[in-house]
């Protein structure tokens, strides 16, 4: 980042709505595109008035006897009606998943939700960056997840960051919750990367070809946006928003990561009967704001789906986004971006993919390399493989990636995700390559509806 970037400033006061209420493409900077100072107070601020906020910590920690465990935490705002922000409503979700995966048993997960400063106290500060989620309930302890810089400033780089969490967590085989204790400390060593496309880091995560969306009050008009990316533009979307200025209003997030958060000490407790701790780890970090307009809507509410590997390169000191989106009315999205080291800084500090793929260039295919999840008769693909072709301005790469453990579904709120550690292997850039990216995959839903746990 630039030397401007370097240290914290005192709370700048930034106005709420100078951030936007909308995630859209715009060449004009709100004031987290403007500078550090109005990036980290972006960071640092709730912002009630977008459908959704979250800042996620996630990846794989390093046990002194050497076994590997995966870990997420998050904190998420949600409006309790999106698009309706008077009055500024905002669901909390807090949580935490760990997973000692050489046992395959599923993870460990519990969390925190209810009303922000109603039920679940919440707070998000600037200097030091700091977000605090609480919750007590009559005649048991406190619930907190804390996610602090110690030292530096929040998306610079040697920022170092601790996390601590106190819930009451599930376990495998047990109808019972048992009382979960986390604390790390990790030092990030690339800076926030920003994915998105213009001052303000927006990111598309569909495309409209013109047909008009059902909805239950009558059709969702749509421009054709396919044609033109694919037609025109070699389906590289960024050329597309830079020549023609679409907003894609609604159609996306905004969209940072820190790729490589480097873990120096954790320990953890889950009931009376596991501990563990250690020096060693990496996290993946990423921080997304979105709101919903009224085709939004209809696309998220109806099928949409999506398989994302976020890859962790420490080598050399950068990570990757590779993924495809779906939704049955407006088809399949493909992106793939890389950045970290060697990456520009933009105006606010964040640091700018070094290489693009477009969408013909990418190719993300599942294996016949399943599991069905006994609780939710799901089937997941394990394995996939992934090819990115490269040209004079990005490197070609051919990597596989295979879930580190088969048992990494989550059933939260009666739904069922597969999110946890996969590990890589293959070339980038003509180099061997390997180590761990954290996956999002979508499951198929069972056969005519067997009755777990007899998934037909």
């Amino acid at each position: 980042m630039p030397p401007a970037c370097a240290t914290a400033a005192t709370d700048p006061g930034i106005p709420v709505m100078d951030f936007g209420s909308i995630a859209e493409y715009s060449t004009v900077a709100r004031a987290q595109g403007e500078d550090c100072t109005g990036f980290r107070a972006y960071l640092s601020t709730g912002l009630p008035q977008y459908d959704s906020q979250s800042f996620e910590f996630f990846g794989h920690l390093v046990e002194d006897d050497g076994e590997i465990a995966s870990i997420a935490l998050m904190s998420q705002g949600n409006t309790v009606v999106p698009g309706l922000q008077v009055p500024w409503l905002t669901m909390e979700e807090a949580g935490l998943i760990y997973n000692r995966l050489s046992l395959d048993q599923g993870p460990s997960f519990g969390g925190i939700d209810g009303l922000a400063d109603i039920t679940v106290p919440t707070t998000i500060t600037y200097d030091p960056w700091n977000i605090h989620v609480e919750q007590t309930e009559t005649g048991k302890p406190t619930q907190t997840i804390d996610m602090r810089v110690v030292s530096g400033a929040v998306g610079a780089v040697g920022a170092v960051y601790e996390l601590t969490v106190a819930v009451e967590a599930a376990v495998p085989g047990s109808t019972t919750t048992e009382p979960a204790e986390l604390t790390i400390t990790a030092e990030d060593r690339t800076g926030i990367i920003q994915w998105g496309y213009g001052p303000n880091g927006f990111f598309p995560l569909w495309m409209f070809d013109g047909d008009p969306l059902p909805a239950a009050d009558g059709a969702i008009p749509t421009i054709d946006q396919r044609t033109p990316i694919m037609d025109l533009y070699g389906g590289d979307i960024g050329a597309y928003l830079e020549a023609t200025g679409d907003p894609m209003t609604g159609q996306g997030s905004q969209y940072y990561s820190m790729p490589l958060v480097e873990v120096s000490e954790w320990s953890v407790t889950i009931g009376s009967s596991y501990v563990a701790r250690g020096t060693d780890g990496l996290l993946f970090f990423d921080n997304l704001t979105e709101t919903y307009n009224d085709s939004a809507q209809y696309i998220v509410k109806n099928g949409y789906e999506w398989t994302e590997f976020s890859v962790q390169l420490p080598d050399s000191r950068q990570g990757m986004l590779i993924a495809t989106t779906g939704q049955a009315e407006v088809g399949d999205l493909h992106y793939a971006m890389i950045g970290g080291a060697g990456s520009t800084a933009s105006a606010n500090g964040t640091l700018e993919p070094t290489a693009n793929w477009p969408q013909g260039a990418i190719s993300i295919t599942p294996t016949t390399d399943t599991w069905t999840s006994p609780g939710s008769c799901y089937v997941y693909h394990l394995t996939y493989d992934v090819t990115l072709a490269g040209s004079d301005t990005r490197p070609a790469a051919d990597l596989t990636f295979r879930a580190a453990a088969q048992n990494q579904e989550l059933v939260a709120l009666k739904r069922a995700v597969y999110e946890g550690l996969f590990t890589y292997e293959g070339t980038l850039g003509g180099e061997e390559v390997s180590g761990y990216a954290w996956g999002e995959i979508q499951g198929e839903p069972p056969a005519g509806d067997p009755t777990p746990p007899h998934c037909g």
